[in-house]
């Protein structure tokens, strides 16, 4: 288990207890309620209030102590998408993901979205694909990495074809990891792309020199922002 799910965790389980010992406290509180009615009350109307009370209270008290118990459960159960190994049916140190093991769970998740065998760039970041916001910044960067590399999946004249559709989502999810100069250039090649005047082997020139940069971008981005794929 990574440290950042450690304290994450730790502040779950804390905040947890806290809610039992008051629930608990209710549910003794109940109890001497109850028992006061029962050995010190006569008037019948004035006990059957006491009791009523009583009653409210240790319900409401065993509601928060059950709700609580079953959240952390829930927490402590919980998975990371990019931690989780399922051989060792546990979360791996965050120290251990590597480049690799990021591509291979995010083209995973990616190929969910295959249309007749082929990935639609609309379809990733499409307000109506239940893809977590946090992932699409990944999304970006995958896509960037594969045309980087000499084997790609995706073209680089077939990518600049979407032009300001495509410029537009990857202005907004690059900058929002701070990698304002990637999402520029990036952006003027989509814009400025046309069949008559192809930028598309300067385009391609430009990539495949920031390979190693992208690796680094997608990794740190991960590892910074790991608590969010749980």
């Amino acid at each position: 288990m990574n440290q950042e799910n450690k304290t994450t965790r730790s502040e779950h389980f804390d905040a947890m207890m806290k809610v039992v010992k008051t629930a608990s406290i209710g549910v003794a509180a109940s109890i001497v309620i109850a028992c006061f009615a029962f050995t010190q009350v006569e008037d019948l109307i004035f006990s059957t209030v006491l009791y009523g009370v009583a009653s409210l209270l240790g319900t409401v008290s065993m509601i928060f102590i059950i709700g609580s118990l079953s959240m952390w459960r829930a927490v402590k159960n919980r998975r990371n998408f990019f931690l989780y190994d399922k051989k060792a049916k546990a979360d791996i140190p965050v120290s251990a993901l590597s480049f690799e093991e990021i591509r291979r769970k995010l083209k995973e998740l990616m190929s969910i979205f295959k249309r007749k065998g082929k990935i639609y760039i609309g379809d990733l970041f499409s307000e109506n694909s239940y893809v977590p916001e946090q992932f699409k910044t990944l999304f970006c960067y995958e896509i960037l990495y594969e045309l980087a590399l000499e084997d790609g999946s995706i073209e680089p004249e077939i990518f600049l074809s979407f032009g300001n559709e495509c410029a537009l989502i990857f202005s907004k999810y690059l900058r929002e990891n701070g990698d304002y100069e990637l999402a520029s250039d990036v952006c003027n090649y989509l814009n400025s792309y046309s069949k008559e005047n192809s930028n598309a082997e300067s385009f391609r020139s430009f990539i495949k020199n920031k390979k190693e940069y992208i690796e680094k971008k997608m990794l740190g981005y991960t590892v910074d922002n790991i608590d969010k794929f749980n």
